[in-house]
């Protein structure tokens, strides 16, 4: 019996903005013992689990962090996620904060800072529920709206002179393209776009699709609450309608191989190396 043939692509595993993260966060935990993080630290529960139980607290209010009678002298530290976190948590004074936010998520942040200033109407590329935009909306502030897709863009009401488009860094370049070209036909006197998508994100879901059109089954590992992920895996189902998005090896159903020979994993970018030799294995075990 000839064994499945399997093609990971080269860019899986963690990308550089989720593993310095997680190192900020190991170093501090081992230093200070327990820590909280303001939602989970990157979109993926077996990770945000395996932190947990070293000491991560996750939490949605900053009021849920224990009071100083609780903890006696010891300082309160809240890591900013590497997706970034709403300026409304940044003026809070009761804890000292751990910047794990991931430079290209904060070099988006300083250019909507910068067009505020200058007086654009924002125009947010991007899920309107991910953190990442949530942070990017409250420091964009009223003069600003999130599109995300291209529907939503063709219905907007424009009614500023001076529009900017920025992207969630995770989007898909597609999205952006498509959201750009609706918003270029509205009048306006001035319009400036950044492609803010970041690099790592574009080299996955193009190499991922690349791969998705050669097999006859497309894997792909991540986290359901990851925006990235999702993205990855929508872009993959475009080419490869049996595109299967997994959290982890036990997501992993044996009629997604069955008389299939050729198969393809992907991942996101806040998922471990390790999930994907647990999914490997797995696809082995079927073929025994």
């Amino acid at each position: 019996m000839n064994k499945k043939k399997i093609i990971i692509s080269s860019n899986s595993g963690f990308c550089f903005g989720v593993k310095r993260a997680l190192d900020i966060a190991r170093r501090t935990l081992r230093k200070r013992g327990t820590i909280y993080s303001f939602g989970p630290i990157i979109h993926n529960p077996q990770v945000v689990d395996d932190f947990s139980r070293k000491g991560l607290k996750i939490i949605k209010n900053v009021k849920e962090i224990k009071p100083k009678k609780e903890l006696g002298s010891k300082k309160r530290f809240l890591i900013i996620p590497s997706h970034g976190i709403s300026p409304d948590v940044l003026r809070e004074k009761r804890v000292s904060f751990i910047d794990t936010t991931c430079p290209l998520v904060g070099r988006v942040q300083k250019i909507v800072k910068d067009l505020r200033r200058k007086g654009y109407f924002i125009i947010i590329v991007g899920d309107r529920k991910h953190p990442e935009v949530k942070g990017l909306v409250g420091m964009a502030g009223r003069n600003s709206c999130v599109l995300e897709d291209k529907k939503e863009a063709k219905n907007l009401n424009l009614k500023s002179k001076k529009v900017a488009l920025i992207s969630q860094t995770t989007a898909t370049l597609a999205d952006f393209e498509e959201i750009l070209s609706e918003v270029g036909k509205k009048n306006f006197m001035e319009l400036v776009s950044f492609n803010t998508v970041c690099k790592n994100t574009i080299d996955r879901q193009r190499e991922a699709a690349s791969i998705a059109e050669k097999v006859d089954t497309m894997i792909i590992i991540g986290g359901k609450n990851s925006a990235n992920t999702s993205k990855l895996a929508k872009t993959c189902k475009m080419v490869n309608r049996n595109t299967h998005h997994i959290e982890s090896k036990g997501d992993l159903k044996i009629k997604f191989l069955k008389d299939k020979r050729n198969i393809g994993i992907a991942t996101g970018a806040s998922t471990p190396p390790y999930a994907i030799d647990e999914v490997v294995n797995e696809i082995r075990r079927f073929d025994n």
